[in-house]
């Protein structure tokens, strides 16, 4: 899936930009109006979204707040903003339902400019904090990762 051979914060990062290239791939095939391919395409990336969301939540964020004790801190701000997300998927969900494709891309901009805000904040903050902490524990939290994605 993602290379983990860098550490924490390059697997994670790249992630980041798979889930980049998943919504790219939507917006451009509501751009072309084939609906069937809209269709797959959301569904695509509303796994790997959602995926990268649990990644996170289930694995990493409980890795980090037993190492440095912070459970209050960052890990507690991206769950909250993974909550909006969530919601977010939803809604596009429920338009792509409806056939309403350009709710879908309305949604989507909404969800993109929040995940462009969150990911800065992760990137530049808690990945390298996260990095530094797990260093020791990234190999078995990597392989963890990787049976979650698989999954």
């Amino acid at each position: 899936m993602v290379e983990s051979d860098a550490g924490l914060a390059s697997y994670f990062t790249r992630h980041h930009r798979l889930c980049d290239a998943g919504w790219a791939a939507v917006e451009r095939a509501v751009q072309e109006d084939d609906e069937a391919v809209i269709v797959k395409r959301f569904a695509e990336y509303d796994r790997l979204q959602r995926l990268h969301l649990s990644m996170e939540e289930d694995l990493m964020f409980p890795a980090f707040e037993e190492q440095t004790g912070m459970t209050g801190g960052p890990t507690q701000v991206m769950r909250l903003e993974h909550q909006q997300m969530r919601g977010l998927l939803d809604q596009m969900a429920a338009a792509l339902e409806l056939r309403d494709f350009q709710e879908l891309l309305d949604q989507g901009d909404t969800l993109l400019m929040l995940i462009q805000q969150h990911n800065q904040k992760e990137e530049g903050i808690l990945y390298p904090m996260a990095d530094q902490a797990l260093s020791d524990q990234w190999p078995a939290l990597c392989a963890r990762l990787e049976e979650l994605a698989s999954g």
